[in-house]
């Protein structure tokens, strides 16, 4: 038996149990299932990490998410134990000081961390990375996300109406969990990218403002007019003038193919995007016509001077910040846009910004 030290609590015959949770507001709207000693204990066997391991600590409050608390929180969320190293490298991922957590879970915004996972893991746990990955109805997409979300809830204590000021929300701060669809891409997958080995499995963390922004373009048949809609889309997220930070295009297998038969790469999809919504600094500037793009403030971080104002500005800071995975079905042609923060402009913050990246442990 698998010594736990959270404290337990009894339940009395005649309580609701699912009611006793909602009142203590440890559910994030929606039932749990109960944390029971023997669930948390099947969980538990299912990593070699100690209970007691401190695998980060989470703010606002810095509590320590140790194995065992992680548990707690992936059980009430509905996973399964074989769930359970994603989910505590997700946490891992979200606490180790690159990811700026405290900004996630403090937005008023609405920001909430993207789960993107690759490797062998997304078949070995049954991930959806196909029809509707990024919806509904696939238990390990929507579970591993919603234990993070119920970690950052009940263990650093990111609640709603106390530290969380979000002005309008969204599901995505439910969950926003999925796997990409490696075979389907032209390109290496996302942890490749960011130095894995194909054969690694590894969560990447995202923090995005709800989505997707969908780009749906059945008629394109070349690489250059479906990246130029792309880019109409991306323009118009959040204000036309504005800038946005490290953001997500989630390419679906069709669209995919318009690249892969003009030997697009990804760094030629980004190459286009920052030439196609570039406009001189004058017009993203806030003005009294329009309110929602860059102020003297965010032109100063910058680092642009008052004879700069007609120097082409993109919508992003850097190449880098825009994400590109393959997900989705071949019912249609379709690339979802998942963006990122809206604030200060200059490439040093919005490096505070970019994707996390951590390697799950093998089953």
């Amino acid at each position: 038996m698998t010594e736990l030290l959270s404290r337990t609590v009894d339940i009395a015959d005649h309580d609701d149990v699912y009611e006793f949770m909602f009142d203590q507001r440890v559910t994030d709207g929606l039932p749990l299932i109960p944390p029971t000693r023997e669930r948390v204990e099947r969980m538990l066997s299912a990593t070699r990490c100690s209970p007691a391991e401190i695998i980060g600590r989470i703010p606002p409050n810095y509590a320590d998410a140790t194995v065992e608390k992680i548990a707690v929180n992936a059980v009430a969320a509905g996973a399964k134990p074989e769930y359970l190293p994603a989910i505590i490298a997700a946490v891992r991922a979200a606490s180790a000081g690159r990811f700026p957590l405290h900004g996630v879970v403090a937005s008023t915004d609405g920001i909430s961390p993207m789960l993107v996972v690759n490797g062998p893991i997304r078949e070995q746990i049954g991930m959806n990375w196909g029809l509707n990955a990024l919806g509904q109805g696939n238990r390990a997409n929507m579970t591993i996300g919603r234990a993070l979300r119920l970690a950052l809830r009940n263990i650093g204590g990111a609640r709603e109406g106390e530290i969380d000021q979000t002005i309008l929300g969204g599901a995505h701060k439910f969950t926003l969990t999925f796997a990409e669809h490696e075979d389907a891409s032209p390109w290496p997958p996302l942890h490749v990218e960011f130095g894995y080995a194909p054969d690694d499995s590894v969560v990447t963390l995202l923090p995005v403002i709800g989505g997707p922004r969908l780009c749906i373009d059945e008629y394109s048949r070349s690489a250059r007019a479906l990246v130029g809609s792309l880019a109409m889309g991306f323009q118009r997220i959040f204000s036309p003038n504005g800038q946005i930070g490290p953001s997500m295009l989630v390419v679906s297998p069709e669209h995919a193919h318009v690249f892969r038969h003009d030997d697009w790469s990804k760094a030629d999809i980004r190459e286009a995007l920052m030439e196609l919504t570039a406009l001189p600094v004058r017009e993203r500037l806030v003005s009294a016509e329009v309110g929602g793009g860059v102020t003297d403030t965010a032109l100063a971080h910058s680092g642009l001077g008052p004879d700069e104002l007609d120097r082409p500005m993109s919508k992003v800071a850097h190449p880098s910040h825009i994400l590109i995975a393959v997900a989705g079905a071949t019912a249609g042609k379709r690339t979802g846009i998942y963006p990122g923060i809206v604030g200060r402009m200059d490439p040093e913050h919005m490096g505070d910004f970019v994707p996390v990246s951590e390697k799950i442990d093998p089953l």
